[in-house]
This record gives C-alpha cells, sequence and structure tokens, in this order.
C-alpha cells in the first residue's frame, strides 16, 4: 500500500494536509521486468520501497528536503505509474527551489490522475515561480477561489497577481487585488504589491494624459501636483495660474494657491495673498470647508478671536465631522473667554478622533479654566497615552523604513 508522504511541521505539509493528501490509498502496480533480459526490478510495495517512504516521511517532517527528493525519485523510478508520488516529489521539488522539476512533476501526477488537486495546486504555483506566467494563470486562476487554507490561498493569489503585472493585465489584476485585501487585509507583501500596481496604473494615466493633452488644464493640474510634492512651490503656483486662464471658475485651484502662499509665507505680503486666494476660492465654491478653516486658522494666529470663531463655525457647519475645525473653534472661543462654549465643540473632536492627542488636550485645558478637575485630568492621562501611542507608532516605521535611529524625545504639548 502506497499513502501521500507529508509534513506536518513546515508549510509544504500544511498545504498538502489541507487539500486532502495525507494518507492516500494507492494500490500498488507490479512492474515488468527489466527489458534485454536485465535484472527485474523489485515490485511496488516491497519492504525497501516502504523503507524509502518512511524515510521520506521522517525527512520531510524535519524539513530535509534533499533526503526526501532522493528518496521520493527512487520511488517514482519503481513505480512511475503512482500519481501520489510524483505530486510528492513535485511538492518537495517546489519546497528547494527546482521549480520546473516541480512543475514537471506535478504535470506528470495530473496526467496519471486529474482529480488530484493538490498537483493542480502547485503546477500552477511552479510554472509562476518558474516565470512560465502565461502557462500558470489558467491554473492560478481557477485555484484561487477554491483554496481550502489560507496560506496556500495567499500563495495562489500572490503568484496570480505577479503574473498579471507581468503580463500587464492590469484590470484583472486590479479585480484580483480587491479580493486579496478583502481576504487578506494586513498582509505586508499584498500591501506591497498593491502600492505598486496603483502608482504603476498612476503613471501610465499621467503619461498618457502628458502625451495626449498636453496643454489640457488637468496636464497643468498634474504639474502642479508634482512640483508641490518636489517642494518647489514658486514654480508649482506658476502652473496652477496658468489653470486659472484656461479654466477661471475651476473650483480647488484659488485653495491649492493659497495653501502654496501659506507654505512659502515669508512676511505679511504671502498672508495677505493667501487671505486673498482662500477668499477667492469662497466666491468660486460656497462649499468648501477647507478654505473656511484655513481663514479661521489665519485669523487666529492673528488673535483675531471674533473673526476665527466665526470663520471655524462656518466650517464646521460644512462639514460637521472636520475635525481640525473643531479644536481650532474650541481654542478661539477658549482665548475669547467663551470656555463654556468651547467645551461641546472639543468633545465632539474627541468623539470623533479618539486618538487625537490635540484634541484630548484642548479639552483638558477647557475643563480646568471650569474648574472642572476631574474630568480634566482624566483628558490629560488620554492626551498623554495617545500621544505616546502616537510617537511609538511613528518611531515604529521610522525604525522600519530606517533601521533604529535614536530619535529625541519630548513632551512639550500642542499649543
Amino acid at each position: 500500500m502506497w499513502k501521500q508522504i507529508c509534513l506536518p511541521n513546515s508549510l509544504t505539509c500544511a498545504l498538502m494536509l489541507t487539500v486532502g493528501l495525507a494518507c492516500t490509498q494507492c494500490m500498488a502496480q507490479p512492474l515488468s521486468p527489466t527489458p534485454h533480459g536485465g535484472q527485474e526490478r523489485r515490485s511496488a510495495g516491497s519492504p525497501e520501497d516502504n523503507r524509502l517512504a518512511a524515510e521520506a516521511q521522517d525527512a520531510l517532517r524535519r524539513g530535509d528536503f534533499q533526503t526526501a527528493i532522493q528518496d521520493l525519485e527512487k520511488l517514482a523510478k519503481d513505480a512511475p505509474g503512482i500519481a501520489e508520488i510524483h505530486a510528492n516529489l513535485g511538492t518537495a521539488y517546489y519546497s528547494v527551489g527546482r521549480y520546473n522539476d516541480a512543475a514537471q512533476q506535478a504535470q506528470e501526477a495530473l496526467r496519471l490522475k486529474p482529480s488530484l488537486v493538490n498537483a493542480h495546486f502547485f503546477f500552477g504555483l511552479s510554472m509562476a515561480e518558474d516565470g512560465r506566467c502565461k502557462e500558470a494563470m489558467p491554473f492560478l486562476e481557477k485555484d484561487y477561489p477554491r483554496a481550502p487554507e489560507p496560506v496556500l490561498k495567499r500563495m495562489l493569489g500572490t503568484d496570480a497577481l505577479r503574473c498579471q503585472l507581468a503580463l500587464n493585465q492590469t484590470d484583472k489584476a486590479v479585480d484580483l487585488l480587491r479580493s486579496l485585501n478583502r481576504d487578506f487585509p494586513d498582509d505586508p507583501g499584498l500591501l506591497y504589491l498593491g502600492s505598486h500596481l496603483y502608482s504603476d496604473l498612476s503613471t501610465q494615466a499621467s503619461q498618457r494624459l502628458i502625451t495626449t493633452a498636453p496643454g489640457s488644464y488637468q496636464a497643468h493640474q498634474l504639474n502642479a501636483e508634482v512640483l508641490e510634492i518636489e517642494g518647489k512651490p514658486s514654480e508649482a503656483a506658476e502652473e496652477y495660474r496658468k489653470i486659472l486662464s484656461l479654466r477661471p471658475g475651476l473650483p480647488g485651484i484659488h485653495y491649492h494657491l493659497g495653501e502654496l502662499m501659506l507654505t512659502g509665507s515669508s512676511g505679511a505680503n504671502d498672508l495677505d495673498e493667501a487671505r486673498k486666494e482662500f477668499e477667492e476660492e469662497l466666491k468660486i465654491d460656497p462649499r468648501n470647508a477647507a478654505a473656511e478653516y484655513e481663514l479661521g486658522e489665519m485669523a487666529r494666529q492673528a488673535r483675531q478671536w471674533d473673526i476665527a470663531i466665526k470663520d471655524f463655525q462656518q466650517a464646521v457647519s460644512l462639514d460637521p465631522d472636520f475635525v481640525n475645525a473643531l479644536i481650532g473653534l474650541g481654542k478661539s472661543l477658549v482665548s475669547a473667554g467663551r470656555t463654556k462654549d468651547a467645551v461641546a465643540p472639543l468633545e465632539r473632536a474627541v468623539h470623533l478622533q479618539p486618538d487625537n492627542p490635540n484634541a484630548h488636550y484642548q479639552l483638558s485645558f477647557a475643563y480646568r479654566r471650569l474648574g472642572r478637575d476631574q474630568e480634566a485630568g482624566r483628558e490629560l492621562a488620554a492626551y498623554r497615552e495617545t500621544h505616546d501611542k502616537q510617537q511609538n507608532s511613528s518611531l515604529r516605521i521610522r525604525t522600519g523604513i530606517l533601521g533604529n535611529i535614536a530619535q529625541p524625545q519630548t513632551e512639550t504639548p500642542p499649543e
């Protein structure tokens, strides 16, 4: 009796077990004598073959794939008509990176027994890893939805996505990536592939836009945004002004110009120019909450509390969930001596963003002003907790990208 060998303590075995490979019984077939009167080979199921099977199973269990391969090759030679042996040998080849050999063994297993599902899985995977994406895709596309185990499903989906990208099948890749993100939302490998996919799509669309319509306002807007990212505010502003010459009433452009004025602000003239741009934006788009917020923030920094309160209130009326506007409104009300009125917007900001340290700190300050010391202490503790969490998160990101670089410590609270 032959049985499919598995490796319980390895990824390979985990995959093999989930597709029903363990303990598959196959009747041994007697082998014919060797030609030309040579010595007759032993029959399948002989004590020697049973010893090889047990040794291969033990080798797989220990992760000793080379020994397993040697034993399985001998078994495949003695019993070439048993599909499960070829399937196991293909899986072992796959485990050591011999993808072409793995594909050949999986193909032979399927020829002998087309219903052997695991051979179907590893045939597609092996061809994909061997760079034979066009041949692999029919197998990967069929197997991904039916894979019974998450590890195997991820392997099939990831290889399928890589192959679709290699074959420039971007529409299929986007659809598959959506499925993968639903099944594995926090997988770093898939997030990395997704970022590349969307980046490539963006680059292709951008290049086509510049090539087909270089004088369009959309092309100028794309150039302006790129220049902003590159830290060239003056050149970006020129591009935005070209847009306004083409489309004077286009929403959002005056807002971008105002933001650029603030970014490169070196004095009162730049602030005045920024204010004018935000005001012009509101003439075109009276519902632009972001422009109202910027006017409110400029007024707050100029200690013009009444103007700031009015602008922040308008921003919040346009977007009730605009947390920064709620915080700005609360801070301005406190500064204007209306601390009691500041509590409601600050409490809403905390409710909307419970992990926002600034919201907790400002609410703590307002409570303290009102003599609500217990609530102030609670919010101050929440500020410290969320601030530390934010700092640790930023440090983990920096460490993951740049390595373990010491950062200066600060406990300075927000303004």
